[in-house]
């Protein structure tokens, strides 16, 4: 069903604190700088706000994508038909309580660590210097240097199914490698909870500033892309495979494999969505080719090509 015109499209303008745009390049929100127009982007400005717009959405069967800040997306080249709701830069904040720092879904993972690092809270080391909102990495479980954040979550409020804000315990929610439960588009995180271990502020800066020493080091932090392409495969690192198969350098248009780091495609400019597709499809085969194995991809794909 369009959203472009009619009555869904005039219900979502009359939201109060709700942004809408248009037709809205979405290379402007992905870190991949790559993506067309989707018809609609709203922006909630606060829960009571994201809310209405989902019972809004789902009046009209309408089915939106929801984002962060779009460090692990691509979209096609085509866009997206229908409507984008943007968390991030909005339900932000953080509250903290004891060992507990509650945080809004649309926070900088990168807040919530430097936060932590003031509180002398260990337990988010591994997410120094991980792009992203909270919400999206509790979407993918992301993670680093041996560490998720499954590892460290103790509850989410989602507005869960019936359209109700509801607190959700860890061990109610099903995380594994890169997933879960909140991938398939039915509950909306709102806000989250980490549970954290007290030390010295010294101790977890230093222990941050080793993450991100590292992550400089070996990976392509200044140019753009989307993270890691490609998931581990059980018992063995994509990195490896990859970097065996020799993939550093190869480029499709302006997509190229980082020479730093080869499970990151990187956008040298003017790069479309069919290039890092055709890319990834290259380096899958070149890699099914000389191990038998097809690496599955950890980015999110949407949208639809031109």
């Amino acid at each position: 069903m369009s959203v472009t015109t009619g009555n869904p499209y005039q219900q979502l303008a009359r939201i109060s604190g709700l942004e809408v745009r248009r037709d809205e390049p979405m290379a402007r929100h992905t870190s991949f700088g790559i993506g067309g127009p989707a018809d609609i982007l709203v922006i909630p400005q606060d829960t009571a706000s994201l809310l209405e717009v989902v019972r809004c959405l789902d009046a009209a069967d309408i089915k939106p994508l929801y984002i962060g800040n779009g460090t692990n997306l691509l979209i096609r080249d085509g866009g997206i038909r229908g409507v984008v709701v943007k968390i991030a830069g909005a339900l932000t904040g953080i509250e903290h309580n004891s060992n507990q720092l509650i945080s809004g879904a649309g926070e900088a993972l990168a807040a919530v660590c430097h936060h932590a690092a003031q509180q002398g809270l260990s337990g988010m080391e591994f997410a120094a210097g991980i792009p992203g909102s909270v919400g999206g990495g509790i979407v993918m479980n992301a993670g680093a240097n041996g560490g998720e954040i499954a590892q460290v979550l103790e509850w989410v409020e989602a507005i869960n199914a019936g359209k109700e804000v509801k607190r959700y315990q860890r061990s109610e929610l099903d995380f594994g490698y890169r997933r879960s439960q909140f991938q398939a588009g039915r509950w909306v995180i709102t806000r989250a909870a980490v549970a954290l271990t007290p030390t010295t502020p010294s101790r977890v800066r230093q222990l941050m500033y080793e993450a991100v020493e590292r992550r400089c080091q070996s990976q392509p932090v200044s140019d753009q892309s989307a993270g890691c392409i490609f998931k581990h495969p059980p018992g063995d690192y994509a990195g490896r495979l990859l970097e065996e198969t020799n993939t550093k350098g190869m480029q499709v248009g302006g997509a190229m494999i980082s020479p730093k780091h080869a499970n990151f495609i990187i956008n040298m400019g003017g790069a479309t969505a069919a290039d890092v597709l055709a890319l990834i499809r290259q380096v899958q085969d070149k890699v099914e080719a000389k191990f038998g194995i097809r690496l599955d991809t950890e980015i999110c794909i949407r949208g639809e090509d031109m």
